[in-house]
């Protein structure tokens, strides 16, 4: 009679399932990374649309704005605030993607659309405020 040996029976089955684990793990730290950077640039974009659309919007004379003179923004200054304020957070943030903004003033509302690219994915924020009468 011959006598089989037993010894390494198995181990390719073991390396098989501790491989397909780890695959299977870091195929889900490289999910999670990715989905958390896209929700962060896309809470990013629309905090950034936001605060720059309140600049935009704050760019209006202050005595209109308090008299309730005001009927509409002055669309230039309103632009550059906006434009500038963008800016600055874009650089703040410190993307490594593509940033952009774009800015529309509809009498005393100043609405921003940020778009930003960041490999394959973009995300889009709009944000929107509006120059009221304080009393």
């Amino acid at each position: 009679m011959t006598r089989r040996l037993h010894d390494d029976r198995g181990s390719g089955l073991v390396a098989g399932v501790a491989f397909m684990f780890a695959f299977t793990f870091l195929g889900l730290v490289w999910l999670a990374g990715t989905v958390d950077r896209g929700v962060s640039n896309q809470s990013a974009a629309t905090s950034i649309a936001f605060q720059a659309a309140r600049s935009g919007a704050q760019a209006a004379l202050p005595d209109e704005i308090r008299s309730g003179q005001l009927e509409s923004l002055d669309v230039a200054e309103a632009q550059s605030a906006a434009n500038a304020s963008a800016a600055q957070l874009f650089a703040s943030y410190g993307f490594t993607g593509q940033a952009t903004a774009s800015v529309e003033v509809a009498g005393t509302t100043v609405i921003v659309t940020v778009t930003i690219t960041d490999g394959s994915k973009t995300v889009v924020g709009r944000g929107a405020a509006e120059a009221v009468e304080v009393t």
